[in-house]
């Protein structure tokens, strides 16, 4: 892979390393100031209560209004930023695909 790709691989693997590191944050924060609405969520976690149901969860506490509705500016402020990374992290790994797949085969 030439420099552009590994590059570009780093930084999303970066990248995804501080999502792990945000989202553990978020669940933190959740249970310590928002214990109704972390139970809501089945009080997920990282790696002990990670399953599908509290990934789509999670992901649509994140992709809806609910943030606002609990009145935390600072939590609101942290979901903002996941929100953007996110989409910015699965455009790098879509542009990673796209360019890897398109690089003509050497010998």
């Amino acid at each position: 892979m030439p420099f552009t790709y590994d590059a570009l691989f780093y930084v999303l693997f970066a990248m995804a390393i501080t999502w792990l590191v945000l989202v553990w944050f978020l669940f933190r924060r959740l249970a310590a100031s928002h214990a109704i609405k972390y139970a809501e969520m089945g009080k997920p976690s990282l790696f002990l209560n990670n399953n599908m149901r509290t990934t789509i969860r999670t992901l649509k506490f994140l992709f809806t209004r609910e943030p606002e509705s609990l009145g935390d500016t600072s939590l609101l402020l942290q979901v903002n930023v996941m929100r953007v990374w996110i989409v910015v992290y699965t455009a790098g790994f879509i542009a990673l695909v796209f360019m890897v797949q398109h690089v003509p085969a050497t010998q």
